[in-house]
């Protein structure tokens, strides 16, 4: 394993065991029930992860549906992302017409993120509401898109896609990055509580 490759091991390993320390810490929640469940859990947690992630479903995603389809190309090139800075320490290596089809997404939403990035500084709303780590978090994630595109087109780019995942995973459990963790958590959590109460579609 190379110098960067281990980097990136010992970055995973912490992050992993912080956003795993976090969770554990979350629980689960625990209340009391003052009225008969009138649904089941199972149709409540599927809702908040399908139905409930659809543009209609959300308060104003159906009016925003550019910055909507932005940021779900964004998050499909960073799950992609992530899952090939796990691969880059195997000695697995992409085909050259996946290796292309990764490239063409990696940049996809590199522009898309840097869109997003963009519209949060230009719109007087948005910018008020935002805080450092939103920027932060953005462009550390846009940076761990581009050298993973450069990866994809360049084998010789590997180790700066490395470390630039490493520091991205490092700095995960310490700011809005987080979500990747807590959505998953309070979706199945929500989805859990109104699917028992019944109230859910």
């Amino acid at each position: 394993m190379t110098a960067a490759g281990g980097v990136l091991l010992a970055a995973l390993v912490v992050a992993v065991a912080s956003l795993g320390h976090a969770r554990q810490r979350i629980g689960s929640v625990r209340t009391w029930l003052f009225a008969e469940p009138r649904g089941r859990t199972g149709p409540g947690v599927r809702y908040a992860f399908t139905t409930a992630f659809f543009p209609w479903a959300k308060e104003t995603a159906s009016r925003h549906l550019a910055s909507y389809g932005a940021g779900l190309l964004y998050h499909a090139g960073i799950f992609a992302m992530l899952a090939c800075l796990v691969l880059s320490l195997t000695p697995l290596a992409a085909p050259p017409l996946l290796a292309r089809a990764l490239a063409a997404l990696f940049g996809a939403s590199l522009a898309a993120g840097l869109g997003l990035l963009v519209k949060r500084l230009a719109d007087v709303a948005l910018r008020a509401v935002s805080v450092p780590d939103d920027f932060v978090a953005n462009l550390l994630v846009d940076a761990a898109l581009a050298s993973g595109l450069a990866a994809a087109l360049v084998p010789g780019a590997l180790f700066v896609f490395q470390l630039v995942g490493a520091a991205l995973l490092l700095y995960a459990p310490l700011g809005k990055l987080r979500h990747m963790l807590f959505l998953l958590t309070s979706r199945r959590l929500w989805g859990a509580w109104y699917g028992r109460r019944g109230v859910l579609p």
